[in-house]
């Protein structure tokens, strides 16, 4: 990959601004149907694609329920591909792209989700919807107004699943194992996206993905159900996605290849087949009426070939379409068996009409009808790409998600008069294609972790450091020991040893999960949270020498390495998740301390792989439980950990009241005290720790509020905690949110509380309260002003 990278970077070189060339891919200027009611920018969008669908025929209708939308040349619409990704920053996806561009590559969602910082996620959505427009834009110029592949003005992101086992290989491309997190981080991201400068428009149409049930297995994905209760789909699954529709306004949502089943959809329907999710509880419940939904990649033909819920490829488009999938991502079963659905019955016109108006007012909204010297975003070009300010923001995000877990004895920030010479070893060291994660784009440059050293002792240190490299494992998932016997041989040399390890797309990503490992070392395979094959020995010949070791990690799903951890030889370790294009350069500054790292770990470091279930078990609560909310064992790494190159302290947490209303909300505050000699960002997090109720599933503890702090040192800060009345509540068996009285705990802190190896005795301040009343109160009954959703309280945000 990185080799294929490189040759367009070098070869194609010749695209320039000058070669921008506008175009509309519907011709509503100066043509005959302008005078058409669709065509007239001062009716309202609903208007416009109301009178565009009353237009069309079937055959018409049929052309535009399809991911490849075809032209409809009488009324001057040209081709449209809604196949675009935006994961974290646009992504290449197989388009025809023009020769000498290239745009920006921030860090997986999963580091993004490590800053606990909503703000810097809206700031990489603003540059991702940027580019994008400037690549849509690019593209209309140079295809003559036709929308090609990887470059329409919707994009599949945010991914809003919940992490929920560390096994599943696309766990790296969601924010976090928690709800509330989540929604902030998703409601940002589609913000940033959706929302610019011109009112009248929308920037880049947000897709949120993948509803509503999905995380893992990942290699029976397209032909797996979820069978989930009630309190864990409204308690775990769709806070999410109901974020998007209340805080957020998503316009467009992707259902998931598998499928689900509840106690009221007893048939386990595949997703883009799930009336129960699509109609009763999207657009009915949640209130998104006009939203767009369209499938996962050939999820619709799936139902009949994978899942076997139908009988054909007929009876596959038709249940779909009834269901309220409106558009077939890449599967032949709306092109050429819609139509015959329309012929026998089983679909009605206006049933599809239906649909081709939601895929019509979202290309409405964003602009795509209306001349392009009318839309603001129409004029972004090639300027608007790569641009240092975008990169700034990328080096930004690089910092914010790098998590400092270990420091024995402030071994870090490293000292650069007592190492001169430093070995960097390990096979992601001087790697530039797996630091990028996957849905990549076309960077400029990519610096791996060598390369950022070398590049920070040049400018800082001006050469004085002597870096040798060596891979020492010849692929990252390292099945043997060739190549250890030079990487060990380095340590004599060296004063401190780098060792970069972690994981790769071979080891995670879509379509397959972890799973355990060999290494020629071992008889017995190596465990499927461990670092993969023989990294975990390498370390260990590298700790022989005696000499400090800083452990430098690029996974996503987290890993469970007690035993490194607890090594005397190595003194730090830094999770750095898939940091993107500029990941070389920002852990060389929190390497040699110009930035002193902040992030938070999003997800349960489990302590043994004993601790987890069988993967297609959808179930949160059971012991010993999912996630920190249920999580009942001792863990390595706590959810929201983190060190500093700082102290904090904690202390007067003042409620507002000790007792209150179902329907008050909670307020409090805290006093943070930088007590260290360095100034630095902390995330305060406060958690929620409920009584037991009866009858119902109980969170242990679940955070609901959380705000990243810049402290100086000797200073200190008096945040205000806001916890919403919907943030209080909790979900019964039959999925309804109620505001229970009873005697309540609220945890404040660096981390979650709960019992670790990172963490020996926890430093939070609990203060304590209670919810008056005889019985409990549905959170509809709050008010209309009350929020009704995770996101929906500004003040907790």
């Amino acid at each position: 990959m990185a080799v294929l990278l490189f040759l367009f970077l070098v070869v194609f070189t010749k695209y320039t601004v000058s070669s921008f060339h506008p175009a509309s891919s519907v011709s509503c200027s100066g043509t005959p149907q302008s005078s058409l009611p669709f065509c007239d920018s001062t009716l309202t969008p609903s208007e416009r694609a109301t009178d565009l669908v009353s237009r069309l025929s079937k055959d018409e209708l049929v052309s535009q329920a399809n991911a490849r939308a075809g032209p409809i040349d009488r009324l001057g619409i040209k081709d449209y591909n809604w196949r675009s990704n935006c994961l974290h920053g646009w992504a290449l996806s197989g388009g025809k792209w023009p020769e000498g561009i290239s745009w920006t590559n921030f860090p997986m969602p999963l580091g993004l989700g490590a800053s606990f910082n909503p703000s810097l996620v809206n700031k990489v959505a603003q540059v991702t919807s940027d580019e994008g427009r400037a690549l849509h834009n690019i593209m209309l110029s140079q295809f003559d107004g036709s929308s090609t592949e990887a470059a329409g003005l919707n994009c599949f992101s945010p991914m809003i699943n919940i992490f929920r086992d560390p096994r599943w290989g696309r766990g790296k491309e969601t924010f976090s194992e928690d709800p509330y997190h989540i929604s902030l981080m998703g409601v940002a991201y589609t913000k940033g996206l959706q929302e610019g400068e011109d009112p009248k428009y929308v920037k880049i149409a947000a897709c949120a993905k993948h509803y509503a049930v999905h995380c893992g297995p990942g290699d029976i994905r397209n032909r797996f159900t979820a069978n989930v209760s009630l309190h864990d789909l409204y308690d775990t699954f769709l806070p999410a996605f109901k974020s998007q529709a209340m805080a957020a306004n998503v316009l467009q949502i992707m259902t998931a290849l598998s499928g689900t089943r509840t106690v009221l959809n007893e048939d386990g329907a595949p997703d883009s087949a799930n009336k129960y999710l699509i109609q009763t509880i999207l657009r009915e419940e949640f209130g998104m009426a006009n939203v767009s939904v369209i499938s996962d990649n050939g999820a619709v033909a799936q139902v009949d070939t994978v899942h076997h819920f139908v009988s054909n490829l007929t009876e596959a488009a038709a249940v779909c379409m009834n269901a309220g999938t409106d558009l077939d991502l890449y599967s032949v079963a709306y092109a050429q068996y819609l139509s015959k659905a329309i012929d026998n019955g089983t679909v009605s016109l206006d049933t599809v009409r239906a649909a081709v108006w939601r895929s019509f007012y979202l290309r409405i909204l964003v602009g795509d009808f209306d001349p392009y010297e009318s839309v603001t975003y129409q004029q972004i070009d090639a300027s608007h790409l790569d641009t240092p300010a975008n990169q700034k923001v990328n080096l930004e995000s690089v910092r914010e998600s790098i998590v400092l877990l270990k420091n024995v004895q402030d071994a870090l920030p490293l000292d650069p008069s007592k190492n001169k010479k430093i070995a960097v070893i390990g096979p992601l060291a001087n790697d530039t294609d797996d630091l990028l994660g996957n849905y990549v784009g076309i960077p400029s440059k990519i610096i791996s972790v060598l390369n950022g050293l070398e590049t920070y002792n040049s400018k800082h240190f001006n050469g004085s450091i002597e870096f040798e490299y060596a891979a020492g494992c010849m692929s990252v998932p390292c099945p043997n020991v060739t190549g250890f016997d030079e990487a060990v041989s380095l340590t004599d040399w060296a004063d401190t040893v780098i060792a970069v390890m972690g994981l790769d797309d071979t080891l995670e990503g879509e379509g397959h999960d972890r799973k355990p490992t060999s290494c020629s070392e071992d008889y017995n395979p190596i465990d499927v949270l461990d670092l993969p094959g023989c990294q975990s020995h390498l370390i260990k010949r590298l700790s022989a020498s005696k000499k400090n070791i800083i452990l430098v990690l690029m996974n996503g799903g987290p890993l469970t390495i007690p035993d490194l951890y607890l090594s005397d030889s190595i003194v730090g370790i830094l999770e750095t998740f898939y940091g993107g294009s500029l990941a070389g350069t920002g852990i060389a500054e929190v390497l040699f301390g110009s930035y002193n790292p902040a992030g938070r770990m999003p997800v349960t470091t489990l302590l043994t792989s004993s601790d987890l279930r069988d993967s297609v078990d959808y179930r949160m609560s059971p012991s010993p439980g999912r996630t920190y909310r249920y999580f009942s064992g001792k863990t390595l790494f706590p959810f929201g950990y983190g060190l500093s190159y700082t102290q904090f302290e904690y202390s007067h947490l003042k409620l507002k009241s000790d007792t209150i209303k179902p329907c008050d909300g909670l307020s409090a505050s805290v006093v943070v005290t930088n007590t260290g000699s360095r100034d630095g960002d902390e995330v305060v997090q406060a958690y929620l720790i409920p009584p037991q109720i009866k009858g119902i599933t109980v969170p242990l503890q679940e955070l609901v509020n959380f705000s990243r702090i810049h402290i100086k040192s000797g200073s200190e800060v008096s945040p205000t905690l806001a916890v919403s009345s919907y943030m209080l509540s909790l979900v019964d068996n039959n999925g309804d949110r109620y505001i229970y009285p009873g005697a309540y705990q609220l945890s404040v802190g660096g981390s979650s509380p709960g019992e670790s190896v990172a963490i020996k005795t926890s430093e939070n301040i609990v203060g304590s309260f209670t919810i008056s009343g005889t019985k409990p109160v549905s959170v509809n009954d709050c008010g209309s002003g009350a929020p009704k959703c995770m996101a929906c309280d500004k003040d907790s945000q």
